[in-house]
């Protein structure tokens, strides 16, 4: 019976098998979910240029007080930017990461001067780094300021959590979870996507 499940574990693994096996145990591997909150949108926009779109992004503001505060700002601020260039948000999306968060003055001041008419800011309020054998967790608020007349356009605030779990022990396998290599990356980047897929809505309703 034994030998029968894990062919049958086996062959729907095709090309990528989570299943392990040993002389002792067969043990299956189930990948830990990214696990999201609700986006809440506390501004929209009431309509946007169909074209012409040049965005300027600056590192993250974090909230809560750690040694890494400013590293962990622009790296957050990174994930975001690659995710909303693969979805395609602004035809243009201009990172600087040369210096911490200046406040939203010195920031409008910054985009002007760079021809960007949209400024993407972010605050993470809420940063757990459980690495692979515990939670992650990450909470941010996003704004996008229309740089012309430095209105706030779009404010959203999501969480993203992703964690372990004990194996657990069946009669024929035992099941674990595994957590990605870079549990950070893999849940800033589902946030990401996330709140770039909010926003695009409202572009695409133009």
């Amino acid at each position: 019976m034994k030998f029968c499940m894990l062919f049958v574990l086996l062959c729907c693994g095709c090309a990528y098998s989570p299943v392990d096996v040993s002389l002792s145990e067969i043990r299956y591997h189930d990948d830990a979910p990214v696990v999201l909150s609700e986006l809440v949108e506390a501004v929209t926009p009431r309509s946007l240029p169909e074209t012409g779109l040049r965005a300027l992004i600056l590192p993250f503001a974090l909230r809560q007080d750690i040694a890494v505060r400013k590293d962990v700002g622009r790296e957050m601020a990174d994930i975001f930017r690659l995710a909303w260039l693969a979805r395609g948000v602004f035809e243009v999306m201009e990172y600087d990461s040369s210096r911490p968060w200046p406040g939203i003055d010195e920031a409008m001041a910054q985009a002007r001067a760079k021809g960007a008419n949209i400024l993407v800011s972010g605050n993470v309020s809420q940063f757990f780094e459980g690495s692979r054998t515990g939670r992650t967790s990450i909470g941010a608020t996003v704004e996008i300021h229309w740089v012309p007349d430095g209105g706030l356009i779009w404010s959203a605030a999501q969480a993203a959590t992703m964690e372990s779990t004990p194996d657990k022990d069946f009669a024929l396998f035992r099941s674990s979870r595994r957590l990605p290599e870079d549990p950070t990356y893999a849940v800033m980047r589902t946030l990401s996507r996330s709140m770039a897929a909010g926003f695009a809505r409202h572009a695409a309703q133009e």
